[in-house]
């Protein structure tokens, strides 16, 4: 095997220290499924100093000098005896003073977590907001699109995520069908971390905004991991992330929420049916708030709904009556001077008094 100098003035990367092909080979494809800048050096060169991550292979003998990043033992499975290969990689570990031990192939994933980890180090979830229909055509996917670009467009970076399959899309609503970039049936079949610097540039965009919706083709609930991959990726790419979510959302998609909000026509049946999904969403989050949508023609009062529902009321908007005419002719949203934009203004100023 040859060694390759690491250079000094690269990005964040990843050392690994060994001269053994498994474990280079075994590396490098996991940094390779990340986009992780991955270099291989020999364990008694330098030009490693400066990496965010050290990995020490399991043939080096001495502990480098000089090394101030965290450092990682990497071994791989002896399959005659896996006993000896954890006793002998933690032993190892001691020695060398490394902070950790992976041994391959099992911990592959938590190396590859440790190294997204490293290059992009972890901040505080984004906050994010989860908009939940009370009853078919309740104006969820409406709102959430509309809280998403309000947002876009008062400087937060913004990502909106479609998590409903059997909704019309985010897309259409927001005239994006044609935008170019990934769509969830490219994520359903990922294992693993996703890099969030990968997703972002990835994502389709709209006026800025960044949308993760679905293609035209027969949709289904994307895995639970990759749901929570996809949102953890978010929340640390962005500033804020408005999920839309589906009247049977999941514990865990309505846990990752700091905020969820149910929107309801103001209508008595309206009520009923939305109180089933309220009592659903309170067993998985206990700030569950509504939204009711007022039509000028008739409904009753949003507080008399709020009440009957069980949730506080969050806030209000009347119906814009040339609004599905707009989605139909694919164009983007009101900005200004309509009841939906100025309750979207009035939720962001809500979750973010001191923007």
């Amino acid at each position: 095997m040859t060694s390759v100098p690491l250079p000094r003035t690269s990005p964040a990367r990843i050392a690994l220290l060994t001269q053994l092909p498994s474990l280079v080979d075994q590396c490098s494809a996991l940094a390779d499924g990340s986009g992780i800048a991955l270099s291989v050096a020999a364990p008694t060169t330098g030009g490693w100093q400066d990496a965010a991550l050290v990995l020490l292979g399991e043939d080096v003998a001495e502990p480098p000098r000089g090394i101030t990043a965290p450092t990682v033992l990497i071994a791989v499975d002896d399959a005659t005896s896996a006993a000896r290969t954890s006793t002998d990689a933690y032993a190892a570990a001691a020695r060398l003073g490394a902070d950790q031990v992976a041994i391959l192939p099992a911990a592959a994933e938590w190396l590859v977590q440790r190294m997204i980890a490293a290059v992009e180090p972890p901040v505080a979830p984004a906050t994010t907001a989860g908009i939940v229909p009370g009853c078919g055509g309740a104006g969820a996917t409406v709102l959430a699109a509309a809280l998403a670009l309000e947002a876009q467009r008062g400087g937060l970076q913004t990502v909106l995520v479609d998590a409903d399959p059997l909704g019309g899309g985010v897309d259409l609503v927001l005239g994006a069908e044609a935008a170019p970039g990934l769509r969830w049936p490219a994520l359903a079949a990922s294992k693993g971390s996703l890099r969030p610097s990968m997703l972002v540039e990835s994502l389709p965009r709209v006026e800025g905004l960044a949308l993760l919706s679905w293609d035209r083709t027969d949709a289904h609930d994307p895995p639970p991991h990759v749901l929570d991959s996809v949102l953890s990726a978010t929340q640390q790419a962005f500033d804020f992330v408005v999920v839309d979510l589906p009247r049977h959302a999941t514990g865990p998609a309505v846990r990752a929420c700091h905020h969820v909000q149910i929107v309801i026509p103001a209508r008595v049946r309206a009520a009923v049916g939305a109180a089933r999904v309220a009592g659903r969403l309170r067993s998985a989050h206990h700030t569950v708030g509504a939204v009711v949508r007022q039509d000028d023609r008739a409904g009753l009062p949003a507080p008399q709904i709020a009440e009957a529902v069980g949730l506080p009321l969050t806030a209000s908007l009347r119906t814009d009556r040339g609004l599905s005419a707009r989605v139909d002719r694919g164009e983007s949203l009101p900005a200004r001077r309509s009841s939906l934009a100025s309750t979207a203004a009035s939720l962001i100023d809500l979750w973010f008094p001191d923007r």
